[in-house]
């Protein structure tokens, strides 16, 4: 016989408050019973070995155990002798294994196939099948099963099902009121909600929420968001707001798939799976990351026996409690479109039967979350409070499929006026509210929310399917918009009557469509008779004035006269404009790029374009069909390399004058790619350069077309809108000279997406002493250790984030934040709590820098008991912010350091510094004076009509993804003959049609809040 060998385990057996833990001894040649015993420091057991056995388990007493100390042992069985290390584990662990499955109502296939018809031929791995086939089969393994719990999600499958199969309706809730079925999300479907308005976003919730609470009589706590592509910052913050009080999701902080697919695995992560996730208002979700995806725990479904299913499933265990926050580990069990796991249930049994812990459980999320809380409330910890940004996430999705995005931000529009407009009309006429119209609207915008739907990962059929829903969505709100105007509108003396449908007074252009169109011109008349200019267009059919101070909700009205000629836009010579605002040329020689574009606000006038460089210029990027190592298509973005741009071949330019402003139109190729023309308008009185660019005869395969502005500002930093919020982003990184990084090289080029706009500014900034003013937009924020980071830490994670500074919250013992393989985007600033006596980074920060910051550190605590200290870079941000980065060096970037010296000093300190970012600004006084790169206080920002993917490189050019053309799956999929194609014949997903983009370009002084950018997009 002979002992081959001999390893500790996290396993435990006997009575759960005097646990024994088992070794694992493997073992050759048994012929007869034989005893095994170990031995070692502090360690005894016994265990008898079979006839022929291989493995033996034997159970240790462990006097004085130490959680994780690795005492010497050894393993004698006959003769045989063999000395092993023996870890000392932890009792009481618990694997909550969660049986779920993942549905997409669209995707390559349609709705009414996943609905109810389609089912994976021949079955693979995840033997897929329809929505209505699923909820059966989990409901029947329920039935069959006690032990067998589950969830439900989704309101795009219940619903279809509540409805068609009422003869299940009792056992549902049924198994709900005994705790055997959680539904959960509380949102109607998995929405992407970094693509629409916060307010879809809340009607999400609340269409979600009213089904499942009102309908199933389920209560949701849940969000359960397990596949959407990114996360808008203010989603835990809506979510907390609709009652859900937990959320759980897999795609986020480390890629698409999660640091298990990295080279450092969940080593990688900087914070652990169960968090506090907050957002800009304050409001937060206890949260559970899934670190090895929504469908770690399926897989096992494919082992022949029930022991290698037992064995892979405490693999998972052994992994994922390295990052647990407590004693709890949540293993989903399912992925798209599964029905029960075959082993899920005998896992139950057998490991209960054989062992005490870990316990591995059929269980519910709720379960999950309350043992958490119960274990944290038992310790006295808080989880660590997380604002990072959830993003990039899947880039591709911001531009895919663009029309889809912009016909979503059009019916958002349309809807929302709709809604204002027509509580007034109500009130004020008796007319009833339509609320049929408006709830088939939001539903509409619901169901295109998915993140299969708004991201342009659908197949073509799909695409078409998806359109109608969107049109649909804006002819109900135009409709009732419409009539509630004409109700309002009635009773007011005047031809037109102008009507702001904003929360603030606005001045700006307006158009009146006229029918039959004037004869000849027209005179534009206000309240008190005073002639306005006006522009007549369109041969009479429309007028256009600027209508000045039209308050919140309210209106002006206006009498339209005839006049002996029409006013409109007449050919002036040259390619320069200009209003009071702005002065703006462009070059004939350059595709009539924007040479010069001259900010006239600042004293003698600012050119906001780089020297040498060109703005409103088209750039074509040539693309892979599919990702070079992930094998996918259209959610990414796959640029190889060539780039050719509009400023590469000359253009005809005509500039334009007419009595409310001044344009140039521009019309010029690509090669042999495209057609394009470029309308730049400056309006008298409207400061912005209102930009149009429409797109013909695009033939283009596996192309991207970007817009670029390259408009630098000394020392700012990327920001953008999101929902109900501005925050900073990191720059991006796309290009190697005048060529694009090459996905198959560097896969993460940090495009991210913007709601109504983004730019150069400050989220927030440092100003040292002595040393100028340091924009940041992305922190890490290091506390001494995990354990302490929630009540240390939440007050000043959620002043920053208020200011628009998103952070990951991590320990000094953790891996730093920063490193691309790993990390979805990168930090620019690092805030480090504690000096070196409490926190080891800040000891090994200090340690790699100028003695001269850990001496004034010293004077600081000497002279009034609380510090802070800037320690600069090494280098500057643009010189390490390159493809593939990685920034955890101790001086990649700068660190704020605050300390105290006794901890109440500590605390009040980072209290002060949180109350220091109520004006977006930290204040740092300290003697070492310091090189900082220039700062101006400025901002410039483009303004986007439902384009919403951008990315600013650190040379402070701005880029917006226009559309892009994509060969790759699913594009061209198409389920139901007769297959449609574009007119030549093309795949829908190419895009071979005409296409117009409106946008526009801002500038001022001060940072976006003083720059008033918020209501200048509105």
């Amino acid at each position: 016989m002979q002992l081959v060998s001999a390893e500790s385990t996290e396993l435990f057996v006997g009575p759960p408050e005097a646990p024994l833990q088992l070794a694992r001894v493997t073992l050759a040649g048994v012929g007869e019973p034989t005893r095994v015993r170990i031995d070692g420091d502090g360690l005894t057991g016994e265990a008898v070995a079979d006839v022929g056995g291989e493995l033996v388990e034997v159970p240790v007493t462990v006097d004085r155990p130490v959680v994780g100390e690795r005492r010497s042992a050894r393993v004698r069985a006959g003769r045989a002798d063999l000395p092993f290390e023996f870890t000392v584990a932890e009792p009481g662990w618990t694997m909550f294994m969660v049986s779920h499955f993942h549905y997409d109502p669209v995707w390559w296939n349609t709705q009414g196939a996943y609905t109810s018809e389609w089912t994976e031929d021949p079955p693979g791995r995840a033997r897929q099948t329809n929505g209505f086939e699923l909820v059966h089969a989990h409901l029947e393994m329920a039935r069959r099963e006690p032990e067998y719990k589950f969830v439900l999600a989704e309101v795009d499958y219940l619903k279809p099902y509540w409805d068609t199969r009422p003869e299940d309706r009792a056992d549902l809730r049924r198994f709900i009121a005994q705790g055997r079925v959680e539904v959960l999300g509380g949102t109607y479907n998995e929405p992407n909600t970094n693509l629409t308005s916060p307010e879809t976003t809340i009607r999400n919730l609340v269409h979600g929420m009213g089904f499942q609470r009102h309908v199933l009589g389920a209560d949701p706590a849940t969000a359960w968001q397990l596949d959407v592509f990114g996360h808008d910052p203010q989603f835990p913050g809506l979510a907390a707001d609709a009652g859900l009080t937990s959320s759980s999701w897999a795609r986020g902080p480390h890629h698409q798939w999660g640091p298990m697919h990295s080279d450092g695995g969940l080593g990688g992560m900087q914070f652990c799976s169960e968090f506090e996730w907050i957002s800009p208002s304050g409001r937060g979700l206890l949260t559970h990351y899934m670190p090895a995806h929504y469908s770690a725990g399926w897989w096992m479904d494919s082992a022949t026996t029930l022991r290698e299913a037992c064995d892979a499933t405490y693999e998972l265990f052994d992994q994922l409690k390295t990052v647990a926050l407590t004693r709890n580990v949540l293993l989903p069990v399912g992925t798209d479109y599964t029905p029960p796991n075959t082993w899920v249930t005998a896992i139950h049994r057998d490991w209960a039967a054989r062992y005490t812990w870990p316990r591995f459980v059929c269980a519910l999320p709720c379960e999950f979350f309350a043992a958490v809380r119960a274990e944290l409330a038992q310790r006295g910890y808080a989880p660590s409070p997380q604002t990072r940004d959830m993003n990039p996430i899947y880039t591709g999705k911001d531009v895919s499929y663009i029309d889809t995005k912009q016909a979503n931000r059009a019916a958002e529009t349309a809807v929302l006026a709709a809604e204002r407009l027509a509580v007034f009309a109500a009130l004020a006429t008796g007319a009833d509210y339509p609320h049929a119209a408006l709830a088939k609207a939001w539903v509409q915008l619901a169901y295109g929310a998915h993140h299969d739907a708004i991201t342009g990962s659908e197949s073509d059929q799909v695409y078409l399917d998806l359109l109608t829903g969107w049109r649909d969505a804006w002819e109900l709100g135009r409709a009732a918009r419409d009539a509630s105007l004409a109700l309002l509108s009635g009773p007011i003396e005047g031809d037109v009557v102008v009507w702001n449908p904003l929360a603030h007074p606005r001045t700006d252009l307006v158009t009146a469509r006229i029918d039959p169109p004037l004869p000849a011109g027209v005179r534009v008349l206000d309240a008190d008779g005073a002639e306005l200019p006006a522009l007549v267009e369109h041969d009479g059919s429309s007028v256009t004035w600027l209508a000045r101070d039209v308050g919140s909700l309210g209106w002006r009205a206006y009498r339209l006269a005839p006049a002996d000629q029409a006013a409109g836009w007449a050919a002036v010579p040259g390619s320069v404009i200009a209003n009071e605002h702005y002065r703006l040329e462009v070059d004939a020689a350059r595709g009539g790029a924007v040479a010069s574009l001259i900010d006239l606000s600042a004293q003698g006038g600012r050119e906001l374009i780089a020297e040498g460089r060109v703005g409103n210029e088209l750039a074509v990027y040539e693309e892979y069909p599919s990702h070079p190592t992930q094998g996918e298509g259209p959610w990414h973005l796959l640029p190889k390399g060539p780039v050719v741009c509009s400023s590469e071949s000359p253009a005809r330019v005509r500039a334009f004058r007419g009595p409310l402003g001044e344009r140039v139109v521009v019309r010029g190729r690509i090669g042999t790619l495209l057609r394009y023309t470029q309308t730049l308008t400056l309006w008298r009185g409207v400061a912005r350069v209102d930009c149009r660019t429409t797109i013909d005869d695009f033939t283009g395969a596996d192309q991207l077309v970007r817009l670029r502005w390259p408009c630098p500002v000394p020392g700012a930093m990327p920001v953008s809108e999101v929902g109900d919020a501005v925050v900073g982003r990191g720059f991006a990184l796309l290009h190697d000279g005048s060529r694009a990084v090459d996905t198959a090289r560097h896969l993460w080029a940090l495009d991210n997406p913007a709601y109504g706009w983004f730019g150069l500014s400050s989220a927030a900034r440092v100003r040292v002493s002595g040393a100028g003013v340091r924009a940041i937009s992305v922190a890490e924020v290091v506390s001494p250790a995990e354990a302490v980071s929630g009540p240390l830490a939440r007050e000043l994670m959620v002043a920053l984030v208020r200011a628009g500074v998103t952070a990951t919250c991590s320990a000094a013992d953790k891996p730093r934040y920063g490193h691309l393989e790993v990390d979805s985007n990168l930090p620019d600033v690092r805030i480090a709590l504690g000096g070196p006596d409490r926190n080891a980074f800040t000891e090994a920060a200090l340690a790699h820098a100028d003695p001269v910051y850990a001496g004034e550190l010293d004077r600081q605590l000497a002279a009034t008991g609380r510090a802070r200290v800037w320690v600069p870079a090494e280098t500057p941000l643009a010189a390490v912010w390159v493809p593939g980065a990685d920034l955890r060096g101790l001086r990649a970037l700068p660190v704020l350091v605050v300390d105290g010296r006794a901890d109440e000093d500590l605390r009040a300190e980072i209290a002060a510094l949180a109350d220091d970012l109520g004006d977006a600004e930290i204040v740092v006084a300290q003697r070492p004076a310091s090189a900082t790169e220039a700062f101006e206080d400025r901002t410039v920002a483009l303004l986007n009509r439902g384009v919403p993917s951008f990315a600013v490189d650190t040379e402070g050019t701005l880029h917006t993804a226009l559309m892009r053309s994509c060969t790759g799956w699913p594009s061209g999929i198409w389920i139901d003959d007769p297959r449609r194609t574009a007119p030549d014949g093309s795949n829908f997903q190419l895009q071979h049609w005409t296409h117009d983009f409106d946008y526009a370009l801002v500038s001022g002084d001060g940072d976006w809040r003083r720059a008033d950018i918020p209501t200048r997009s509105a």
